[in-house]
């Protein structure tokens, strides 16, 4: 409940301080926008209790994860009453949100995942996934435990959800609409949350794919190591000499000064780790636990150009290179003995790594 209630009293908290700044007057220690007057609803509209302040429904939530709704009342609910956000592709720390359809005999079937990288539980959530126009919401095919869906919001089927705890999953949220006079069947999802903090993430648009399209996709998106394409691609050793590669691109770039160049070789060793879970599932664990942090700290110190920080955080994924290799094996053969060191030579002698 405390969690549902942040909202409208962060609106207040902010009232105060930039009248406070402004100098203007302050009619109430409580005051809120006046969203009523500004959207033309009720404050029953988006406060379960009609007097309005509390826990917000779902087309409260709408509103509220219109990034201009304190700005703009009346724009952000033209959204909520109408279309649901941008397809955008956003991740912020928090949730990410995926979206897959199937169609079948003019019926297009959508479910929703979310996914939750961060170190802290996510709460407080609210799910949607358009619903194309010219089509008609049919209802939910797949509600998760503890979900409640909302049932049509806008032009969006949509859910609230308590929680998804660090690390974790949830989902499928699905939904069916009949195709009816629809020409463009592409949708998009987008979550918002209140906890930890209020943030929203948006999918990619999807187009439905007839069962046919969806069978032989399965089939070429997971590893099956009976299939040629499969048995050609690079395993983790391949992928192990490119990250050699950026990691000493990235030392040579960053001790020049070059911060462009190291920054780019970060987001090329982002792509390599990436790369390795989709032939070498069983490695995405140890993977994310190294990259991830190392990541962060790598990024951070090329952005505020900061080479001792860099140095340290170089220094401490190299080291977790080193832990992994101890406790790995590859093809049967013990990694404890490939021991990765910061570099003293350049591996490309046609590269001017100060960028000049």
């Amino acid at each position: 409940m405390r969690a549902k209630i942040r909202l409208p009293i962060l609106v207040a908290v902010v009232t105060l301080i930039a009248s406070a700044l402004l100098g203007a007057p302050i009619k109430s220690s409580l005051a809120l926008p006046d969203y009523a007057t500004k959207t033309g609803q009720s404050c029953g509209t988006c406060h379960v209790n009609p007097a309005g302040g509390g826990t917000l429904t779902a087309q409260g939530q709408a509103f509220a994860a219109i990034a201009t709704h304190i700005t703009d009342p009346a724009g952000a609910w033209a959204q909520v009453s109408g279309a649901a956000p941008a397809p955008t592709p956003a991740a912020p720390q928090g949730l990410q949100v995926t979206i897959e359809g199937t169609l079948d005999d003019g019926t297009a079937t959508y479910s929703i995942t979310l996914k939750n990288s961060s170190s802290s539980d996510v709460a407080d959530i609210f799910i949607a996934g358009t619903v194309p126009s010219g089509t008609s919401l049919i209802g939910a095919t797949a509600t998760p435990a503890g979900g409640n869906f909302q049932g049509l919001q806008g032009q969006a089927a949509a859910w609230l959800f308590p929680r998804v705890p660090a690390g974790g999953s949830a989902g499928p949220f699905s939904y069916s609409v009949n195709k009816g006079s629809a020409t463009n069947l592409a949708a998009h999802a987008w979550v918002h949350w209140l906890s930890p903090s209020d943030a929203t993430a948006v999918s990619a648009d999807v187009t439905p794919l007839t069962p046919a399209e969806k069978l032989i996709n399965d089939k070429l998106n997971k590893y099956n190591a009976n299939l040629a394409l499969w048995r050609i691609q690079p395993g983790t050793a391949p992928r192990m000499m490119e990250l050699t590669e950026h990691f000493n691109q990235m030392w040579f770039a960053a001790q020049a000064g070059n911060w462009t160049f190291a920054d780019f070789e970060v987001y090329r060793v982002d792509e390599t780790v990436k790369a390795i879970p989709v032939v070498r599932p069983a490695r995405e664990a140890a993977m994310n636990a190294w990259w991830e942090p190392a990541q962060a700290e790598l990024e951070a110190a090329v952005e505020t150009q900061d080479l001792t920080a860099f140095t340290q955080a170089y220094d401490r994924a190299v080291a977790g290179c080193n832990s992994c290799h101890v406790a790995s094996t590859g093809g049967g053969i013990s990694l404890k003995g490939v021991k990765v060191t910061r570099p003293t030579t350049p591996l490309f002698s046609n590269l001017d790594y100060s960028g000049n």
